[in-house]
């Protein structure tokens, strides 16, 4: 029934509610620094929200037709066909036999239990998650296998990587809340040597200035606040292509993309031609 009611209210109106009540996410303040907004926020702890977070994905990991994101379980999947439209362009376009994929700031998986039926089509591959210690050792404990790991280190997440592998970084929803993520992402850069890689679901500001501020988590999320940037579009990309040195792919799948046919119909044709590499390799193998 409650789906039903909210299925007939319009969008706009929908929209308005939840920002009125306060449902939505929500960025305050324009800070001269990080330790300025640091200092006014709560910050972000696991201890929060594991517990919730670890039953959620659970029920997630059990059933296939469900997905989870910041610890909130949908009975429908919405497919991140952007990010989906890279993964699998990269791979075709290394013609990629085995990968390695870096989930950094992956929790317990989101992306990987949101996306494992098309994952399934790839070459064979390692999905790897460098998080917070609390989340690594959770994830250790319930849901490692022998294609999902978790790690407490790079070093350890580099013992993961085989000499063919193609090795993509996926950045989704992380970097606004790292404070020096430039030079994190260039050490990672350095220390793994990624053939590509993949930034999703990272805001930018409307002026095209970059700002910092604070965002405020929704209650029925888990009630808390931390600093979090708003890039300005052109700089960042920018940063990040100087970075790379122009030794990598990088591609950026913003979240406000229209999914047009055209942009579908490339993702299905690279992943059919994938997937006819896979079947090939396997005949070969027989």
């Amino acid at each position: 029934m409650k789906q039903l009611i909210k299925s007939l209210i319009p969008p706009i109106i929908l929209q308005m509610l939840n920002q009125l009540l306060r449902r939505n996410i929500q960025w305050v303040g324009d800070y001269k620094s990080w330790d300025e907004a640091n200092k006014l926020s709560r910050g972000y702890d696991p201890d929060i929200y594991l517990d919730k977070l670890i039953k959620i994905t659970k029920i997630v990991r059990d059933d296939e037709s469900k997905c989870e994101r910041d610890s909130v379980i949908f009975d429908k999947i919405i497919y991140p066909y952007p990010l989906l439209t890279n993964l699998f362009a990269l791979t075709t376009h290394f013609k990629s036999q085995s990968l390695f994929v870096l989930d950094f700031g992956g929790s317990l998986g989101s992306l990987y239990f949101q996306n494992r039926k098309f994952l399934r089509m790839l070459p064979p591959l390692t999905w790897n998650i460098l998080e917070q210690e609390k989340i690594i050792q959770a994830g250790k404990q319930h849901f490692q296998t022998h294609e999902l790991f978790f790690h407490s280190t790079w070093d350890e997440a580099k013992s993961q990587v085989k000499p063919q592998d193609t090795k993509i970084l996926i950045l989704s929803s992380v970097l606004q809340y790292l404070e020096n993520l430039y030079e994190i992402l260039e050490n990672l850069i350095k220390e793994f040597r990624f053939d590509g890689i993949l930034i999703d679901r990272t805001p930018f500001s409307t002026d095209h200035h970059h700002h910092i501020t604070i965002q405020k988590v929704p209650k029925q999320i888990y009630n808390t606040q931390y600093p979090c940037h708003l890039f300005a579009k052109q700089e960042f990309c920018s940063k990040i292509q100087q970075i790379g040195g122009g030794a990598i792919n990088c591609l950026i799948c913003l979240k406000a993309i229209v999914i047009t046919p055209h942009l579908r119909l490339i993702f299905w044709v690279s992943l059919l031609y994938t997937y006819t590499l896979k079947k090939e390799k396997n005949v070969s193998q027989n």
